[in-house]
């Protein structure tokens, strides 16, 4: 089944991305990605478009540690995976972060991933903004980010 390859592939990646961002160790990944990947990511302030393998993994650094680490938990729930086609899988979550002084914070993405020959060529995420939790997220950043350190930005 063709679809299975695609499934296989994220599967992979999710685990290899993960455990990057317990233990960073983000060289991991550069063998996952095609030369020529492109991260997109859509519908935020902090959007960017990263091109080319140490591009990519250089900015999944520094987004999580600028970000991620400086929360006390991160909780990410994936609420569906489906393949769209042979070398496609979007992947749609909610990740929470939690600090003990503040409300949680909770945003929603998809994040389209396409591969060839095992290897990701795009990731897109996408932030939608009429999603009520991404709105009380970006308002929940832009009271706390500053006096917190955080930011999300890849670039």
């Amino acid at each position: 089944d063709r679809h299975v390859s695609a499934l296989d592939d994220f599967q992979t990646w999710f685990q290899a991305f993960e455990t990057c961002v317990a233990d960073d160790g983000w060289d991991r990944l550069l063998p996952l990605l095609a030369e020529h990947c492109e991260y997109r990511v859509i519908g935020v302030p902090f959007a960017c478009t990263l091109r080319g393998r140490q591009a990519l993994v250089a900015g999944f650094a520094r987004s999580i540690a600028n970000f991620d680490r400086r929360f006390e938990d991160r909780l990410h729930i994936a609420a569906r995976t489906r393949v769209l086609d042979a070398n496609t899988v979007r992947y749609e979550a909610c990740t929470v972060y939690r600090t003990h002084f503040l409300p949680p914070l909770a945003c929603a993405a998809t994040e389209d991933l396409h591969f060839a020959r095992g290897r990701l060529e795009l990731i897109v995420d996408h932030y939608d903004a009429d999603i009520v939790q991404n709105q009380n997220a970006l308002a929940w950043l832009e009271r706390h980010a500053a006096a917190l350190g955080l930011d999300p930005a890849y670039g």
